[in-house]
């Protein structure tokens, strides 16, 4: 019994210093990328390489911001939040629909199947109708136009369907036999139930489109209405790269990111593994 016991410390051990070592090692090109940006332009190069500045510069951030940064952190912000929240009333009403009435209408697998297909296709494939259908509903140059094309996303489709199927349908069937209308089920019992669901989609969803290159490199073309990554292409120009400037924009966009995540992390792995329930 000891020896099996010692074994199993041994093991979480080592497992920990495991673990630990793989944080590091994904964690120092952030660390790196953070020293860097405040380091004088001609030290970032410099050999031999060094971890720490030998003096904290902030010209490279007084510049961006100086440059109207903001700007597009403004616009990024207003794609990654008004998108994620027309996303998450999509697939959660659609959701709710493939898992409730599965047995009262036919054939709701069998859509939900056809939905899991259209993951197999590459998005870079759709690139080209995409563009076509944005410029014929005019919203080329528009920022509506990277948003909408995006809103409805199979994986919070699949995440919210896999929830509500883990409920019982009887809490639904006693809303209706007390006179309950279907949007009144949803709202006040089905959707209350779904939170570590919101929040892991709605983390998903932020860092999807606040992410985004193609489609807004595609569609935006008036550099006011630029988001953050596109912004960041900017500063490679005909007469040389700005390392600096890109540092410290780089540093600028994945705040947002640490943030809302440091804060949600803990509904994440409820979130998934509430999606794994089979029905």
């Amino acid at each position: 019994m000891k020896s099996a016991s010692a074994n199993k410390k041994v093991q979480i051990i080592g497992f920990s210093v495991l673990g630990i070592l793989v944080a590091l090692l994904m964690i120092f090109p952030v660390v790196w990328l953070l020293f860097s940006s405040f380091k004088p332009r001609a030290e970032m190069f410099a050999y031999p390489l060094k971890l720490f500045p030998s003096v904290f510069d902030f010209s490279a951030y007084k510049s961006v911001v100086d440059g109207g940064f903001f700007t597009y952190v403004k616009n990024s912000f207003f794609l990654a939040v008004v998108g994620t929240l027309i996303t998450l009333v999509i697939s959660s009403f659609c959701g709710y629909a493939l898992a409730v009435y599965r047995y009262e209408i036919p054939y709701t697998n069998k859509v939900f199947a056809i939905f899991l297909l259209g993951t197999l296709i590459p998005g870079d494939i759709l690139t080209v109708p995409q563009f076509s259908v944005i410029s014929a509903l005019g919203l080329y140059n528009n920022i509506w136009g990277v948003i909408l094309p995006v809103v409805t996303t199979t994986t919070g489709i699949f995440m919210y369907r896999q929830h509500y199927m883990s409920i019982p349908l009887s809490l639904a069937e006693s809303a209706r036999i007390d006179g309950a209308s279907e949007f009144k089920i949803f709202k006040d019992i089905m959707f209350p139930l779904g939170t570590s669901v919101t929040i892991t989609l709605t983390i998903f969803s932020f860092m999807w489109r606040w992410n985004d290159y193609i489609l807004p490199l595609m569609v935006l073309s008036d550099q006011k209405k630029y988001t953050i990554q596109i912004a960041i292409k900017t500063f490679i120009g005909t007469n040389g790269i700005d390392w600096s400037s890109i540092l410290a924009a780089s540093i600028i966009s994945i705040i947002p990111i640490m943030i809302i995540f440091a804060f949600l992390q803990k509904y994440v792995v409820g979130g998934i593994a509430a999606t794994g329930v089979k029905g």
